[in-house]
């Protein structure tokens, strides 16, 4: 079995972001694994993402975004992953 070289096994690591949206104030987790999310409009740093309660658009940097897993709950968990 091939293994996947270590840059590219790096983008299979699904991060999470917690988002507010800009409309209604609902806030929700975001999961996405770095340059493999084709499901968003990408817009540089910034993301379109549809917020799951409004459903108004909003833009969102999900790398400033991000939180730990491990230690973040949130019970509201969207995205393509």
């Amino acid at each position: 079995m091939a293994s996947l070289r270590p840059d590219l096994a790096a983008l299979r690591v699904v991060q999470l972001s917690h988002l507010k949206c800009g409309e209604c104030g609902f806030e929700f987790d975001y999961q996405w694994v770095p340059a493999v999310s084709l499901t968003l409009i990408r817009l540089g740093k910034s993301r379109q993402i549809r917020c799951p309660k409004c459903e108004n658009w909003s833009s969102f940097n999900l790398s400033e975004a991000r939180v730990d897993p491990r230690s973040h709950r949130c019970s509201v968990k969207v995205g393509p992953i």
